[in-house]
């Protein structure tokens, strides 16, 4: 399916659109915390927040970061294992991280000050031409677009676009009018209007087009194909990973493992995990022998946990058990593939960990276990 083109929008359109979804927004925008400011800090806190997040899973977050870490200088001051803590459980943690990172290049380069143009706020870590357009927008009132997926199916919808729109060339296209719908006044505004709007009314799946501000405007509409745009790319079958976690207590505290630094949940806390061709206590013990040094009987849980990532499901088998010996674990070569540390800690709260890891946690207190299996035999 080939789209209508649509490479200049008239300017009589332009204004209409400006108008009608001005005055949309005015009252039916949803009120939300980081819409009653326009500090560069805390739009730039909500902007990475949200993405790939529900306002709703946001909204606590938000006001306990800001709360721990007011401003900029408190973020670059502060430990990484601090900001991941307050972090967790919302995912996606390298986000977290390269706001630190970003952080201390403005507190050490700006002087703290958040850089006021949308160029030098894509040179920092994190920010891409996204989160750049909506902070320039929004704090700084600079004529920038912002082009997210609510935005790309408003736009899709509107002008009748039906090429993929999960291609470089289609995206390129997207920024290009959206750069040309940016209004010189009140561009901030406008770029929310055109992101609530997708959010609320132009919505993935039955979109509520008699609610819509612009539906005389929507070419989609007058042909009756919205619910067939935007077209998307096929998603391949999300990957099914099988795990297995061991939770290990001692005198000394629980036994935990600190992610390495470029992967999944980098530098938090979990509990052992590994892969296991034989999903038994048996070949558990042995395995948790082999990469920590540790002789432990453990015990299975019949229950598992899931966890849903964007891009893989992964289910866990549980193994639990008990140590009374005050040796500490080793560091294998094959453990330190995904981990930079493993000790006993005394007290969880003190690191940062996933909401996964609390999942185990939680399953692995007062559950009903299988029959134990012998620990291995010594090497």
């Amino acid at each position: 399916m080939k789209s209508t083109r649509f490479d200049r929008i008239p300017a009589a359109l332009q204004k209409h659109i400006h108008q009608r979804l001005g005055t949309w927004f005015d009252q039916h925008k949803r009120p939300m915390l980081w819409r009653n400011t326009h500090d560069p800090y805390a739009v730039w806190l909500s902007e990475v927040m949200l993405q790939q997040t529900q306002v709703a899973t946001v909204t606590p977050y938000y006001a306990r970061f800001l709360q721990q870490f007011p401003d900029i200088h408190a973020l670059a001051a502060a430990p990484l294992d601090e900001i991941l803590k307050i972090w967790a459980g919302l995912g996606y943690y390298r986000r977290a991280k390269s706001m630190h990172q970003a952080a201390q290049i403005i507190a050490s380069t700006y002087h703290g000050i958040f850089p006021s143009t949308y160029d030098n706020m894509l040179k920092l870590p994190g920010i891409g031409r996204y989160t750049a357009g909506a902070i320039a927008s929004i704090a700084f009132h600079e004529t920038v677009p912002v082009l997210d997926g609510n935005v790309m199916r408003v736009l899709a919808r509107l002008l009748l676009i039906r090429d993929n729109i999960a291609t470089s060339q289609t995206q390129k296209r997207l920024w290009q009018i959206a750069e040309a719908l940016v209004p010189q006044t009140n561009p901030g505004d406008f770029n929310q209007a055109m992101m609530e709007l997708g959010a609320t009314v132009c919505t993935p799946k039955h979109p509520r087009c008699e609610s819509c501000p612009l539906k005389s405007f929507c070419m989609a509409r007058q042909r009756n194909m919205q619910n067939q745009l935007p077209v998307k790319q096929r998603k391949a079958p999300t990957p099914h990973i099988e795990m297995a976690a061991v939770v290990i207590n001692s005198p000394q505290g629980q036994l935990l493992a600190q992610r390495k630094a470029g992967g999944l949940w980098e530098h938090l806390w979990e509990f052992p995990a590994f892969e296991l061709s034989r999903r038994n206590a048996a070949a558990a013990s042995q395995q948790l022998f082999n990469l920590t040094g540790l002789n432990i009987k453990l015990k299975r849980l019949t229950e598992s946990v899931t966890h849903q990532l964007t891009h893989r499901h992964l289910e866990y088998t549980i193994f639990v058990g008990t140590s009374k010996s005050k040796r500490n674990p080793l560091l294998t070569t094959a453990l330190a593939l995904h981990y930079e540390s493993i000790r006993w800690i005394s007290d969880m709260s003190d690191v940062p960990k996933s909401r996964l890891t609390e999942k185990i946690s939680a399953l692995s207190i007062n559950r009903q276990q299988i029959p134990a299996a012998k620990p291995p035999a010594a090497k």
